[in-house]
């Protein structure tokens, strides 16, 4: 076909859409992360681009066009949850240290990986502190010795273990002058002679003398001269400031810090810049001197919007602009004392997630948590929402509107407004319910304002709320642990009540995450191996008794559960709760019948797999169960990951798990899914990451139907989508001819289709014909989609 003629003909095909191409952010079978940016830990630059890590995320910002990149096993890495990161500049190599140890080496776009210290049998602290570059080489002070990279190679190159008789000693950072190599350690400065026979021989280092023993935290050589922090504790206990050390090739000099000398002051991170500038951060300013110790530039805050800084490493470049790694803000690009401008990605006040709620628009977290004997863990991190590909956090230390969050910890529950996703309330593991509005904290109900009990802990009070839930008429109900009265309802009306379930449990109980059913049955976790309770007030609020109220446990006839140990449970579109156990799912297929008849005890489903029939994962901590569209249930646990099983469960659809897809952690806390894109939000142990899947909730009429991609351009192998479709309808794709080429069915409100014939041909260049109908063809509905080849 003539170029000219060709490209008139495809711009004809477009107008033959007569359809508005949809935005879609996340392609099916995509994933993508929600990891917190805001608490940076350490930074480098180099290559035109300033790399931030997080206490969990990573990122790449490119200082040319002002983008930012995350970096994260989505797209190559290895892992998340970085302790230090450098920049070689003698060959453009990008070294990434984790928490266990792994490293990746980025080059030319590539990433190589190198698990030699994290598959290391050593017993101890394998942290990788820092990171040191001689040319090729990478020296990384880590907790038991120094190892040493070729990075040119990508090869380890040597391990010194520099401890007294060889042991392992716990390496802060490393620098070197022209003749020596510096080791800043917990039990004071080791060098060595750069020209030794053999650095990995331990009788080649020496401790320097003129020293107080102790934790030196930092290292540098700058003006030819070495600098050392001493992290000062003095013996009876107190402590009066850092002392910095200053080694001139002969003797240690103790100095008072750079000028201006500043009282009980904390040195994070010292580092020398082209030999003309010697950056000093601190815990609550950063200050940077040129060579006679002048200083250039002081900063101590960062303007207005900011509240006190927490800077933990900081980077200079080539045009004098300073890039700070702060703890509260992320990346920090500062011009001048008070020019700076934060630059992270959008994501969550943390990483730390407990639970998770997804209604229309918005999806609240809260990241708090409890301990094994559910005691607090003291988490402040406050709460965050997800809204339009956007991050909004409330947490302390914010302006005044929210000053009282300061005081508060521990959030592990959270419900949505269904009238109003802007409003929101947690339940926290201490100070009762919290009531969010408009990005703030509105109201706190406890004791003196609500049916909630408070409890008498030692010399404390502490009110005890784990879960939250709103039902069809906005009554919100909230479970209320260690009393009898174990669930306080607020009503739409503002009023409270409280209903005493004594006659059922005792005082000391505790009781987690309350579900309400279609039938508006309240469900309630009672951990601690006491099962769940069930009530049903018919939107009476009566009193609970025998007739209204059970305790689910493994009794047969009373609940016959796997174990009284349960942790999830969810309803499907049939009405089933399926409940998640220490050994595994239970389900119950009649729970109407709990109350008015016989044989509604759970079922666990069999399964077979490998020629034998076993219980579906009757060996997993079942932690969250979630059901999307097509009425298939995503189930997590604790320590395998995430199955996507079938409607009835006895098929397995996926196993997600760390080793074979993106996902952060094979402990799951939540999941939840988006009905409207069916994207998959999964709350891990290190964070959040979703999955974009097949299927959407079905809808009563076709609505705002259309197909994505679309045009399916050249190249593209993925699945197209067709979405706005009413619930289970068929699907007939035909070319321009009208002779049908594929056909399915959509799973919920969704239909896909993998591009090719029944054949197994890929589709040629033109117009494909989409016609869907329900099951009786009473509705139906056509679209088109697009194919340029």
């Amino acid at each position: 076909m003539h170029q000219v003629f060709k490209s008139a003909f495809i711009l004809g095909l477009f107008s033959l859409l007569n359809t508005v191409a949809k935005a879609q952010d996340v392609a099916i079978g995509q994933w993508r992360d929600q990891l917190s940016y805001k608490q940076g830990v350490c930074v480098t630059e180099g290559g035109g681009k300033v790399y931030c890590a997080s206490t969990s995320g990573l990122f790449a910002f490119n200082k040319s066009d002002n983008s930012c990149e995350r970096l994260s096993k989505i797209n190559g890495f290895s892992d998340i949850g970085v302790t230090a990161i450098g920049f070689n500049k003698y060959n453009n190599v990008l070294v990434i240290a984790y928490q266990d140890a792994n490293i990746d080496l980025v080059t030319q776009g590539k990433v190589f990986n190198m698990p030699d210290i994290k598959n290391k049998s050593i017993v101890g602290n394998k942290t990788i502190n820092s990171i040191y570059f001689s040319n090729e080489y990478a020296y990384l002070a880590c907790g038991f010795g120094i190892v040493v990279l070729n990075t040119d190679k990508k090869e380890v190159k040597d391990t010194y273990y520099i401890g007294p008789g060889g042991g392992y000693i716990n390496i802060r950072g490393i620098t070197s002058d022209a003749t020596n190599l510096y080791a800043s350690t917990d039990q004071g400065i080791y060098k060595a002679a750069l020209n030794s026979f053999n650095l990995a021989d331990f009788n080649f280092w020496s401790k320097c003398t003129g020293l107080p023993n102790g934790i030196y935290n930092t290292i540098a050589y700058f003006n030819k001269k070495i600098y050392t922090n001493f992290s000062r504790n003095l013996t009876d206990g107190t402590w009066d400031g850092d002392s910095i050390f200053v080694y001139n090739g002969l003797t240690w000099m103790h100095s008072s810090p750079p000028p201006p000398a500043l009282p009980n002051y904390v040195i994070e991170d010292m580092k020398a810049f082209n030999d003309t500038t010697l950056v000093v951060t601190e815990y609550d300013n950063i200050n940077s001197y040129d060579t006679n110790l002048t200083r250039k530039n002081h900063i101590y805050n960062y303007g207005n919007g900011f509240s006190a800084i927490t800077p933990q490493k900081s980077v200079l470049d080539e045009n004098q602009n300073l890039w700070i790694a702060d703890s509260k803000y992320g990346l920090i690009k500062n011009w001048s004392t008070s020019n700076n401008e934060a630059l992270s990605p959008t994501g969550p006040s943390t990483s730390n997630v407990y639970a998770m709620s997804l209604v229309n628009d918005a999806m609240w977290i809260v990241p708090g948590g409890v301990n094994l004997a559910w005691g607090n863990v003291y988490n402040k991190d406050g709460v965050s929402c997800f809204r339009s590909n956007s991050w909004s956090s409330i947490y302390g230390n914010q302006p005044a509107v929210n000053a009282s969050m300061d005081t508060i910890y521990d959030l592990i529950a959270i419900a949505v407004d269904p009238t109003n996703t802007n409003h929101a309330y947690a339940g926290c593991w201490s100070k009762g319910i919290l009531e969010f509005n408009n990005g703030s904290l509105v109201k706190i109900y406890n004791e003196t304002n609500s049916s909630l009990s408070k409890v008498q802990i030692g010399s404390f009070y502490r009110l005890y709320v784990g879960g939250v839930a709103f039902d069809n008429s906005n009554n919100l109900w909230v479970t209320n642990s260690q009393t009898t009265k174990v669930l306080s309802v607020k009503k739409a009306n503002g009023t409270w009540q409280s209903l005493d379930f004594a006659s059922f449990v005792d005082a000391s109980v505790i009781a987690e995450r309350v579900m309400i059913t279609q039938s508006g049955q309240k469900w309630v976790v009672l951990p601690q191996s006491n099962g769940i309770l069930v009530y049903q007030d018919n939107g009476t609020f009566a009193p609970p008794n025998v007739s209204n109220t059970k305790k689910l446990s493994t009794q047969t006839g009373n609940g016959a559960l796997p174990i009284n140990d349960v942790y999830s449970f969810a309803e499907d579109k049939n009405g089933e709760i399926w409940v998640g156990t220490g050994k595994g799912i239970a389900v119950f297929y009649s729970p109407e019948s709990i109350f008015s008849g016989n044989n509604w005890d759970s079922k666990q489903i069999l399964i077979e797999q490998d020629g034998h029939v076993q219980i579906l994962l009757g060996t997993e901590v079942v932690t969250a169960i979630a059901v999307d569209g097509a009425n298939r249930k995503w189930i997590g646990t604790e320590n395998s990951g995430v199955f996507l099983m079938s409607e009835d469960g006895t098929q397995q659809i996926y196993h997600f798990d760390v080793d074979n897809s993106p996902l952060f952690s094979n402990q799951i806390n939540s999941i939840v899914i988006d009905p409207k894109t069916g994207e998959v939000f999964f709350g891990t142990a290190k964070g959040i990451i979703s999955y974009k899947s097949t299927a959407t909730e079905g809808l009563d009429d076709f609505q705002n139907v259309y197909a994505y991609p679309n045009p399916v351009k050249e190249g593209y192998t993925g699945v197209i989508a067709i979405t706005g479709l009413v619930s289970d309808a068929d699907v007939k794709i035909t070319d321009i001819s009208g002779a049908v080429i594929y056909s399915t069915k959509a799973q919920g409100g969704q239909a896909t289709w993998d591009g090719k014939n029944f054949k197994g041909e890929k589709a040629h260049t033109g117009v494909y014909m989409v016609y869907c109908s329900n099951s009786d063809g009473s509705k139906t509905y056509v679209t088109k989609i697009l194919f340029v080849n």
